[in-house]
């Protein structure tokens, strides 16, 4: 990325954008190696009551997601994502004065139920790139997740140990204060009332599409059963990580260790991804394509966490997260490239709030599934179900080249 490219991106829609869900994913990057071990040191909960936290969350955004975009595309995707981010601010101040388990479940239900941000951005850069560089732009949103957990994480963690586990959460809703005024005061309206009409007025003139009748599309479908499995996959993996490295990787250590440790593990993660997404995303796109990118992703995501699995040490997982980081990096905005490819274009915000509401049922499931598994079977059986399920939907994948989803091409 040269220097006109860096101007140009400054002075474009995309800068704001970037910033808010970084801000945002900072926020997040900061309470993810704290809030497991939180829940079950400080209120005394297992695992299954820990991964139930995540179900909770998408339980509420599951149903919040698709209705969050499509008022998206009536009102406008500013006022959408400032309201949705004030829910993450309250959500974060709930969990840093929590004084039971319950009042955590409660503050989850608030975040999911208001949890639009990610599924309005994704919409906001559909509105604002052409098709030919609308992965890449997608790529943007991947590439401020993983900055944010670039910092968020480590910087988590240091708090953690150096101050308490509630202390990032105090830390995490300052961050979340600041998306709102970035939304606030940075991001100009991508979707203005002339186009909003214009684009009203256009799907007036064909048959209303409600969701059923969009999953109904045989292209819509098969991308969005693709994208629940990989959410079920991860989730396996992601929400039981912490107690996880805390039985293999750094057992009999303090809560403080590993929380640092943990962190510095995501922040590794965080490095890897953000350079899959300045230097790989694009030129990976241009050479292979979006489906060659969910297949190829996905797969080495499932070697990876079968690699966890099968050799539960340190050295193999900072050897695996090449696999994990890029594996994300370019399967996750490829799978959302491919539904704006498939889906009627007045229906872009629903169809993307569509997809977040079926990445949040697998975000139901997997942790439903890894926290029973934990206490069940034991700490090593989510991480193999993580990859069993990564792999087959690499071979659901394939069945992607049944359908002409071909990205349009520069002259």
């Amino acid at each position: 990325m040269n220097l006109a490219s860096i101007s140009t991106f400054l002075r474009s829609p995309r800068f704001p954008i970037f910033m808010i869900v970084f801000v945002d994913v900072l926020g997040l990057g900061i309470i993810v190696p704290v809030m497991p071990l939180f829940a079950q040191n400080q209120l005394g909960a297992t695992a299954s009551q820990i991964t139930l936290l995540t179900s909770i969350f998408f339980t509420a955004q599951f149903i919040a997601a698709p209705f969050l975009g499509r008022l998206s595309d009536r009102v406008g995707r500013r006022p959408v994502l400032i309201f949705s981010q004030a829910g993450t601010l309250v959500a974060l101040l709930m969990n840093a004065l929590a004084p039971t388990l319950a009042f955590l479940y409660v503050s989850r239900v608030i975040d999911g139920i208001t949890g639009g941000n990610i599924t309005v951005a994704q919409a906001y850069l559909a509105d604002v790139t052409d098709e030919k560089n609308r992965t890449k732009g997608l790529g943007l949103i991947s590439a401020a997740f993983s900055a944010g957990f670039i910092f968020g994480p480590a910087f988590g963690g240091l708090l953690a140990a150096q101050f308490g586990p509630r202390i990032p959460f105090f830390v995490a809703a300052l961050m979340s204060l600041a998306t709102i005024l970035l939304s606030t005061f940075l991001l100009p309206e991508s979707l203005p009332p002339e186009r909003r009409k214009r684009e009203h007025t256009a799907a007036n003139l064909t048959p209303k599409r409600s969701n059923w009748e969009l999953m109904r599309i045989p292209s819509i479908a098969f991308i969005l059963i693709v994208g629940f499995g990989t959410q079920v996959s991860f989730f396996s993996f992601q929400t039981t990580f912490v107690l996880w490295a805390e039985d293999f990787l750094f057992p009999n250590e303090p809560q403080a260790y590993v929380t640092q440790a943990v962190a510095i593990i995501l922040t590794l993660i965080g490095i890897c991804g953000v350079i899959t997404q300045i230097w790989l995303v694009g030129p990976m796109v241009r050479r292979f394509g979006e489906r060659h990118l969910v297949i190829g992703g996905n797969l080495a995501r499932g070697i990876g966490f079968g690699l966890l699995a099968a050799f539960p040490t340190l050295f193999m997982t900072i050897a695996t997260i090449p696999l994990l980081s890029v594996g994300a990096g370019v399967a996750l905005p490829s799978i959302v490239a491919l539904l704006t490819f498939a889906a009627p274009t007045a229906t872009r915000g629903g169809v993307i709030g569509l997809n977040q509401s079926a990445n949040a049922l697998g975000s139901i499931l997997g942790p439903l599934i890894a926290g029973y598994l934990f206490d069940t079977v034991g700490p090593n059986a989510p991480m193999v179900a993580a990859s069993a399920i990564m792999l087959v939907t690499v071979l659901l994948g394939l069945n992607l080249y049944r359908f002409p989803l071909q990205r349009p091409h520069a002259a």
